[in-house]
């Protein structure tokens, strides 16, 4: 008897496997699905692809996603893997829109390098840390930059680019002015150039830093531009003057992402050090650090609540964060494939990460920052 209630046991447990809270959904091709708690959508994108571009898709290689962004207005996303086009998404359905392609060479990306450095523990210089994809202000423009040395500038509406051309090494990154009216790139050459949309003209050259820079974004007023770089520090340029005004010294190694709150006050970094630090822009002071592991996948973003939102990931596990408390505040669970990439909604409400499967998975953030924070 004591045999036989043992085996009934063993028996339901090892059913209850098989059925741990998920939330049942349709994926963006239109099949139902068991998702992980959290998750709202899934875009497969080999299923896409094959759907809506099946005479392309043979001679497509989709690697790991590593690089995802949204647009200013939250409503579309852009997803990036090495050696493939950039691929345009709805981010409220998760269906596809568009493909960006024509690369003479492959877009430079963070999270190839991270994974690279996380095994070998040293850093791969043939693959600058950056953050290397951008919307405009209206949606209506992408930039990335490429290991052939080109800005690639694209019209969403005709998937055609326009090439800026200067650098003399990988462009490892790039961002434009809130108007939309000037683009930002950084380069292994260790130089920030700035270029005038309309035109595709360079408009200034800006020298300082003393290794590759990884990141750059303007203030919201678009007076300032901010570089982060491979030599660990923060430097602040005046834009109209190109002068340097103020270094902001804290990170060990490659800073690769900057974001500015709304009102251009304070600055958030990420560095390759593991750490996020938010910094007064106006003195430099560091108003909050936030310490994981080197090599973790981060990003952080302002909320309406005027809490500040970040989020690491260590394959499978993404963890939410207060930095103002430095408290973790909810954990979700990624089935299956290692996260690659990240990226917070405008909002701050939708979390995209892209996995080495070949996904973008939209996650719902409204309930945890709700009751949260």
């Amino acid at each position: 008897m004591k045999k036989t209630s043992a085996v009934i046991l063993i028996s339901l447990f090892v059913v209850s496997l098989f059925y741990l809270p998920t939330n049942h959904a349709q994926d963006s091709n239109g099949q139902d699905e068991d998702l992980s708690e959290g998750v709202k959508i899934r875009i497969k994108i080999d299923q896409a692809l094959m759907k809506h571009e099946p005479e392309n898709r043979p001679f497509e290689y989709v690697n790991a996603v590593e690089g995802v962004i949204f647009s200013p207005d939250g409503k579309t996303l852009a997803s990036t893997s090495d050696r493939s086009p950039i691929y345009i998404w709805d981010a409220t359905t998760g269906e596809y829109i568009q493909t960006l392609r024509m690369h003479t060479a492959e877009i430079v990306n963070l999270y190839r390098e991270k994974m690279i450095t996380r095994s070998t523990h040293t850093v791969i210089k043939d693959k600058p840390y950056g953050s290397n994809l951008a919307f405009s202000p209206d949606g209506k423009k992408i930039a990335n930059g490429s290991k052939d040395k080109t800005v690639r500038v694209w019209d969403t509406t005709t998937g055609t680019p326009i090439y800026f051309r200067g650098h003399i090494d990988y462009v490892s990154t790039v961002t434009f002015s809130a108007d939309g009216t000037t683009l930002a790139s950084g380069s292994v050459d260790k130089t920030i150039r700035l270029w005038d949309i309309s035109s595709g003209k360079q408009k200034k050259m800006i020298k300082g830093h003393t290794d590759h820079v990884s990141s750059l974004t303007f203030s919201p007023d678009g007076n300032t531009l901010v570089s982060g770089s491979g030599d660990g520090s923060i430097r602040i340029w005046n834009v109209s003057t190109g002068n340097h005004e103020k270094t902001f010294i804290g990170h060990n190694g490659v800073i690769y992402r900057l974001l500015f709150n709304s009102n251009g006050t304070m600055l958030a970094s990420i560095g390759i050090d593991g750490t996020v630090r938010v910094w007064d822009i106006n003195t430099g002071d560091q108003k909050h650090i936030l310490s994981g592991r080197i090599g973790t996948t981060w990003d952080v973003s302002f909320i309406s609540s005027g809490r500040i939102l970040a989020c690491d990931s260590d394959h499978f596990t993404i963890r939410l964060w207060d930095v103002v408390t430095g408290q973790q505040v909810h954990t979700f669970m990624q089935k299956g494939f290692s996260i690659y990439s990240m990226a917070f909604s405008p909002d701050g409400l939708t979390l995209a990460t892209g996995n080495i499967d070949r996904e973008v998975v939209l996650w719902d953030l409204t309930p945890i920052i709700n009751t949260k924070l």
